[in-house]
């Protein structure tokens, strides 16, 4: 079997250490494969990773029990917690340890970052934690900061091994390697042993190039020979300052000083490469290992970059290409003005508080738990009744085939055998990981924040359709706009009347406005980019670029459209990422970010809930595979109606998992109905294929919808109930759901990561659009009966308009479920009318039933419809538009758009066999709805 390529980098000479550890990675034995197939030779411990391990896991239970026995001091308890996992840690790597002669085989723990500054506190501390260790293998990292210095340097020359931690510059580099040679000098004159003195000089390559590129960004805005000077150079300063050092590193090698401790023995001081993910979407993944290869140093990687090389990484020694470019990079930022010196110093100060934060944080989790002594609970309970022990010997099975292990390295056989659909889902499940990409943005989201704020922006309009759309939905109408926020807009509706709402309501000259398309070439934000490019353009000229921001995939259409048009910003999300797994990245988080919502908040809660989840979690421990797990068996067992209940302050949540759900299951005849909005009833009213979650918010008491709750569990239904803490939570959620969506995909039998229906709506749209343009209108329909202003169209019969309705419902019962497809303008009496339709079908039919307003639904349960079970009737209502809104260069506006729409999904849902009926209320939407449920109403009781 040919070495994979983190096995040629250890041919070539390069170690890889692991960068954050877990108690799982022993138990599950996934360190040790680590060590076997992936060349890990050494580990990290990271205080923010084992921070989101405790918070969402029970990895640390039984130590902390412990601790609560012994009852550590104030302060102590993150203490106990890394020298018990270094202990462990260096035990398992002790063999390569001594196997390799003490050149590899180490565990690295970081002293107190509140000693950081002091150099008499930091060499305290490190000598106690090497103490408590008390392993050869341990390795004690020490910020190589000004108090830090001196602290490595006496550190070392009492023998104890030191990763100089954090440097970002080659100055701060001499000065580590100086110290080094200076303390083996002083052990050499003492007369004490060099052998077994270990220390390796680490770069933090992505923080050198997070302080930079911000900068350069400026520059590049700026426009004219400053600007391209400067693309050259970003995100290359982190590589070029580490290939200079590299070549620092070879010349004091065979410096004098340098081949006498040598001769006597010693080791060399390796030179370590740190914070290697790539942080832009239009990066190669792997740029910053490939580029930085070379014999005696050490990769360290966490697991997504481990992942990425494990993939596509592509090991040669390329250390010394470019020099002369290398130079050439840290010379044009000093003709910027860049003094990187002083940037370094100023991030050097801002992490090291960064770090005591996150060890107070740590601590004081550490010690709740402590106190309280109770393991760790999800916040997600199961009631399945008769099915709960189907449900348990599912989460087996899928243990015994090692899913969780194979999702995380995207085995794609999981889902399917087809060679061709292996290779779409390998290059969709870049959602795994996108939250610590987009905490890696979190600055620069922030710097464009408040760049925005500055230019005297007062508000923000969001516009995009299905993913692109609904999680900046949910935050906008879930979370507390932040004081120094902007108001946020959503629009994902081609309604005329919706957009010229928006357009009359806002100041343009001071609103910004989001193109999102993940494609770059969706109809609808593309549509609603060039209505309001155009009004801003009328006002502002030239200027209007300025006014909007596209996101969008590398390379796409938009890209360059934002270019021509000179665009504030392009954001280019990661191409691996469908659009509704796209909620925490850059789709999601530039909206949140701009109303001045707690994104790091968000953040914090996905990571928690990502550590949860993670590879070495077993099955039944993780919360999204027991949920997904739970889904899929429950849908096999004809439950395949997922019904949410919640309160009204987050109900928005069930839009957005609609769509992850509906249209990443619903295909080949099978899948998960969503069932959201609608109002519990008692279990009389419901059937057999049902499965409720109910998710709660803490301090939050519903009474009445916990009583239903209550009855629909005691009546046997099954039911799920998740508990979020606060709103951030919701970050948390999408996370859990996106793993259960993929976990229930694999248990049903479906790729979760195609969408083949939803093309066929648009394409029919764009062919009736075509023929507007060609004849100037849509094509004429003769209704199948008219019923005052009501008109009525499909492949049905019946004399009457009762009748009709009654024979589209007459197939409605257990397993079945009622569509209302609403291309009518939003609006809280709408909204009343349209349940009070629903839930008369559901309670005289006891059938699911969902409301969707076009042609948001078309990007959400649309996939459903066409592509899964035949078990749906569709009542389709439109309306006329009492005013209309000119699309820009085309000989239609939003009203034909809106009604092309319509129309070609009912042209779809007919050509998939459905049974379908659109009901055309005429000028009066509110007289035509009264109208059709009274209509209903006979229809249900004759």
């Amino acid at each position: 079997m040919n070495p994979g390529p983190l096995q040629r980098l250890g041919e070539i000479g390069q170690s890889v250490w692991r960068v954050g550890f877990r108690r799982r990675l022993l138990t599950s034995g996934l360190l040790a494969r680590g060590m076997t197939e992936d060349n890990i030779r050494g580990v990290i411990l990271d205080a923010g990773s084992l921070g989101r391990v405790m918070a969402g896991s029970g990895d640390y239970d039984e130590l902390l029990r412990d601790l609560s026995r012994r009852r550590p001091p104030e302060g102590a308890a993150a203490r106990a917690i890394f020298v018990d996992d270094a202990r462990a840690v260096a035990q398992v790597l002790l063999p390569t340890y001594e196997q390799l002669e003490g050149r590899d085989g180490f565990v690295t723990v970081d002293v107190d970052p509140s000693a950081a500054l002091e150099t008499v506190a930091l060499l305290a501390d490190a000598r106690a934690l090497w103490q408590a260790i008390d392993r050869p293998n341990a390795m004690i990292a020490v910020p190589a900061t000004p108090a830090g210095i001196p602290a490595i340097r006496d550190l070392l020359a009492a023998g104890i091994n030191v990763y100089a931690s954090r440097i970002g510059t080659l100055a701060r580099y001499h000065d580590v390697l100086e110290a080094w040679t200076t303390a083996l000098e002083a052990r050499a004159a003492a007369g004490r042993p060099l052998q077994g003195v270990a220390s390796v000089a680490g770069f933090s390559l992505q923080l050198i190039d997070a302080q930079i590129d911000p900068f350069l960004d400026r520059l590049i805005a700026g426009g004219g020979s400053t600007a391209d000077r400067a693309v050259y150079v970003r995100g290359q300063a982190g590589i070029a300052t580490a290939r200079l050092a590299y070549q620092a590193h070879k010349e004091a090698s065979v410096s004098p000083r340098l081949l006498e401790l040598l001769a006597r023995g010693a080791q060399p001081q390796r030179l370590l490469w740190r914070e290697m993910r790539a942080r832009h979407a239009d990066e190669v993944d792997v740029r910053y290992v490939d580029a930085l290869v070379a014999p005696e140093t050490v990769a360290a990687l966490d697991d997504s970059v481990v992942q990425a090389y494990r993939e596509h990484g592509h090991p040669a020694v390329r250390i010394e290409e470019d020099l002369g470019g290398a130079r050439r990079t840290l010379d044009q930022l000093k003709e910027f003005g860049l003094d990187v010196d002083r940037i370094a110093a100023e991030a050097e100060a801002d992490r090291i508080r960064a770090e005591q934060a996150r060890i107070r944080r740590l601590d004081a989790a550490a010690a709740a738990r402590t106190e309280i002594s109770e393991a760790y609970m999800d916040s997600q309970q199961m009631d399945l009744g008769g099915a709960a022990a189907a449900a348990a010997d599912r989460v087996k099975a899928l243990a015994a085939d090692d899913f969780g292990v194979r999702l995380w390295r995207k085995d794609a056989s999981l889902w399917t055998a087809d060679r061709k659909g292996q290779a779409v889902i390998a290059n969709a499940l870049g959602w795994l990981r996108v939250v610590d990409a987009m905490h890696d943005a979190l600055g620069e989201l922030e710097a464009f924040r408040r760049d925005v704020h500055a230019a005297g922006i007062r508000h923000v309009v969001h516009m995009g359709m299905g993913g692109s759309s609904l999680a900046p939905l949910v935050f906008q109408r879930t979370l507390r706009e932040g004081a120094d926020g902007l108001p946020l807009t959503v629009l994902d509706t081609t309604d005329p009347a919706t957009v010229l709402a928006i357009e009359r309501a806002l100041p343009l000259e001071h609103t910004l406005f989001i193109v999102a398309s993940k494609s770059g070439t969706t109809a609808e934000p593309n549509a609603f980019g060039e209505y309001f490019f155009d009004k801003v353009h009328r006002r502002v000229g030239d200027r209007a670029g300025a006014q909007f921001v596209a996101i969008t995939d590398p390379g796409t259409p938009l890209v360059a459209l934002a270019a021509q048009r000179q665009f504030r910003r392009t954001f280019l999300n990661f191409a691996d990422i469908g659009g509704r797994y796209s909620a925490l990245s850059y789709f999601g988080l530039v909206p949140a970010v701009l109303m001045g919502a707690d994104v790091a908040g968000l953040i914090d809660r996905a990571r928690v809930m990502e550590a949860a989840c993670a590879a070495a979690v077993p099955a039944p421990e993780n919360p999204g595979v027991r949920l997904g797990a739970a889904l899929g068996e429950l849908a096999s067992r004809g439950r395949d109606k997922v019904t949410f209940l919640m309160p009204s302050s987050i109900d928005t949540l069930g839009m957005w998992l609609e769509q992850l759900i509906a249209e990443s299951t619903g295909k080949e005849g099978r899948g998960l109905l969503p069932v959201a909005g609608e109002t519990p009833g008692e279990p009389s009213v419901y059937g057999h294929d049902r499965v409720f979650v109910q998710i709660k918010l803490a301090g939050e008491r519903d009474g009445a919808l916990d009583a239903a709750t209550a009855r629909l569990r005691d009546a046997g239904q099954p039911l799920i109930t998740i508990t979020m803490q606060d709103r951030l939570e919701l970050a948390q959620e999408f996370y859990r759901w996106e793993i259960a969506t993929a976990t229930a995909g694999a248990v049903i039998g479906i790729n979760p990561f195609d969408q083949p229906n939803v093309q066929e709506s648009k394409d029919n749209t764009n062919r009736l659009l075509a023929a507007v343009r060609e004849k100037g209108a849509l094509p004429d329909e003769a209704p199948v009966l008219s019923d005052g202003a009501l008109r009525f169209y499909g492949k049905v019969n019946g004399s009457s308009s009762q009748a009709i309705l009654k024979e589209l419902l007459a197939g409605a019962s257990d397993g079945h479920y009622v569509a209302m497809q609403a291309y009518l303008t939003e609006s809280p009496e709408t909204d009343r009318a349209l349940q009070a339709i629903r839930l008369r079908i559901r309670d005289a039919r006891r059938v699911a039933t969902t409301v969707g307003y076009g042609p948001r639904f078309l990007h959400s349960t649309g996939q459903f419809h066409k592509g899964g079970p035949n078990t749906g009737m569709f009542l389709q209502l439109t309306a006329d538009d009492r005013e209309d809104a000119a699309l820009p260069g085309e000989p239609y506006g939003f009203s034909v758009f809106k009604a092309a729409q319509a129309l070609g999904d009912f042209q779809a849902l007919q050509q998939h066999g459905r049974r379908a009926l659109r009901v055309h209320l005429g000028g009066d939407v509110s007289k035509g709805l009264a109208r059709l449920e009274e209509m209903i109403k006979v229809a249900l009781e004759g």
